[in-house]
Formats: C-alpha cells, sequence, structure tokens
C-alpha cells in the first residue's frame, strides 16, 4: 500500500523554482554540471516546471551539496522554509559576531515584514491568502527570522564560551 506523499505539488513545484535560481547562482547550467556528477540537462530537468514528464523528477541532496557549496545555500534556503523552518548559516570558526552589522539586519529584516504585512492590511483591514502569495509575506516574515535566529546564535555562543573572569591574585 503506497502512502500519500507529505509533500505537495505545490511545494515540490517551488523547490524545482529554487533549482532553477540556484543552477543561475551557479553561473548556469554547463559551470553547475562541472562541479557535480550530473551533466546541464538533469539540471535542467530538476529545474523543469513545464513538461509533467519532469514532475518528479527532483535533485538529489549530493548534487544540492556540490550547487551550495558553489553558488550559495539559494535551493536550500528554500527547502528549509518549504519544511517549515530556517536556514541560518553557522560562523566561519574563531570569527567573531559584527554585532552592529548583525543587529542593523534585525532592524532591516523586521522593518520590511512589518511594512509588506501593513501594505497588505491597508487594502481592507485584513490579510488574503491571494495577498500572501502575491507579496511573498511568508518569506519576508522568516527573512527576519533567520536575521533574529543569527543573533541569537551568537549570543548563544557567547554564553557558551564566557569564562569567569580571572581575578587579581587568585
Amino acid at each position: 500500500m503506497k502512502l500519500a506523499r507529505a509533500s505537495t505539488d505545490h511545494q515540490r513545484n517551488a523547490l524545482k523554482l529554487a533549482m532553477k535560481r540556484q543552477v543561475k547562482a551557479c553561473a548556469g547550467q554547463e559551470s553547475a554540471a562541472s562541479i557535480t556528477r550530473v551533466g546541464p540537462q538533469t539540471l535542467s530537468d530538476y529545474a523543469n516546471t513545464a513538461n509533467d514528464r519532469y514532475r518528479d523528477i527532483q535533485c538529489p541532496v549530493d548534487v544540492l551539496l556540490d550547487l551550495t557549496l558553489d553558488g550559495g545555500p539559494v535551493a536550500l534556503v528554500e527547502l528549509c522554509r518549504l519544511s517549515g523552518g530556517v536556514y541560518v548559516p553557522l560562523p566561519a570558526v574563531g570569527a567573531g559576531s559584527d554585532w552592529a552589522r548583525e543587529i542593523g539586519d534585525v532592524a532591516r529584516e523586521a522593518g520590511q515584514a512589518v511594512s509588506r504585512l501593513c501594505e497588505a492590511l491597508s487594502t481592507g483591514g485584513t490579510i488574503t491568502a491571494a495577498e500572501a502569495r502575491g507579496m511573498e509575506l511568508r518569506r519576508e516574515v522568516k527573512e527576519a527570522i533567520e536575521a533574529l535566529a543569527a543573533v541569537d546564535m551568537h549570543l548563544q555562543q557567547l554564553e557558551e564560551t564566557d569564562a569567569e573572569p580571572a581575578r587579581a591574585g587568585a
């Protein structure tokens, strides 16, 4: 007996669109194919939303890893969002936090999210599903969450690595 898939057609289509952006971030199909185990046509198939024949052809995780390491976490960010999470990159080992920049990111991303939400509310006092999708409101909110999560991670690192200060004469 085969059970229904946990993901929806809409989610799988969004993942294909993210793969298209991922390949573009790797400087196109030829360049992307040169750093992974599949060819340009296969990469095209992973991103093909126009032909139903390719509907269930998705990118394997090892190929996604290669593309992410080369072009950044474009599709990985979308995968995290589609699965109800957020992608938060870890800082380089030993790297400190640039507090001013990170707090500025929080202010900017939260401000953009609030602005878009208010814009949606201004047309009738409520937010419709069409507005949420069309204005990408969830993406805006999740970008603010990601910025806050980065600050939270650095605060956690600070708490975990902070030793008691040495006392004079001890």
